[in-house]
């Protein structure tokens, strides 16, 4: 399975501090083993968010890739969606 990036993702992470970009490591580890797993995003197909932390992870799957679109506290999570 492919893994894709977006530039907001990228600058996204470059924000978090080392202990939450741990923790967000450990999550994409998860959604690599099984990325239809967590709770989808109404109004968008083949969207997901998860949650840890005080901060959301949303991403997109597709038939052969993992788009991770962005990386947010959940107020200004869901408005770039």
């Amino acid at each position: 399975m492919n893994i894709k990036r977006t530039d907001t993702f990228k600058k996204d992470v470059k924000r978090l501090r080392p202990q939450i970009k741990r923790a967000l490591r450990k999550v994409i580890e998860k959604i690599l083993a099984n990325p239809a797993r967590f709770k989808p995003i109404k109004h968008h197909s083949n969207t997901f968010r998860i949650r840890f932390s005080k901060f959301r992870l949303v991403y997109k799957v597709e038939r052969d890739a993992i788009t991770f679109m962005l990386v947010r506290k959940r107020g200004g999570a869901y408005r770039d969606v």
